[in-house]
């Protein structure tokens, strides 16, 4: 009877699901090209969309000595909102890190998240796959 039940909540959520598919798919797509890289999807999500990332771009790469300073990015898919980019910043300096939330239904396609020591960082956005340049475009290695 429980897989009766399931079935047909199954059938109530499909139906109403299939009234958001449009808004999904969308979201989906600008997400990360889909399967062949997400990590470049997400990167292209941050860089064309996020009117805040020079500003994002000055924190992490604040302090640091070289001549083209750089923060480490990690770029991936969210663990706790897998159809979304997170996008993980740490500036080696300062060790200080953040994070940001794809958001597609905001002017600006990504959102703070966290921030706080490099230390508390979840292995799950670890090994850095990215750098972040001065002006805030994220390029993946």
């Amino acid at each position: 009877m429980g897989v009766v039940v399931a079935a047909g909540a199954y059938g109530a959520f499909s139906a109403v699901q299939g009234d958001q598919e449009g808004v999904q798919d969308a979201a989906s797509d600008d997400l990360a090209n889909t399967a062949e890289d997400p990590a470049q999807g997400c990167a292209d999500s941050w860089n064309e969309g996020n009117e805040n990332k020079g500003n994002v771009a000055s924190i992490a790469t604040a302090a640091q000595q070289s001549g083209s300073p750089t923060a480490y990015v990690n770029v991936g898919l969210s663990d706790l909102f897998p159809d979304r980019c997170m996008v993980t910043v740490a500036n080696p300096s300062t060790l200080y890190a953040q994070q940001y939330l794809q958001d597609p239904g905001n002017g600006w396609s990504m959102i703070p998240a966290w921030s706080g020591s490099v230390s508390q960082i979840d292995s799950s956005n670890l090994p850095w796959n990215g750098r972040m340049t001065q002006d805030g475009t994220v390029i993946i290695r």
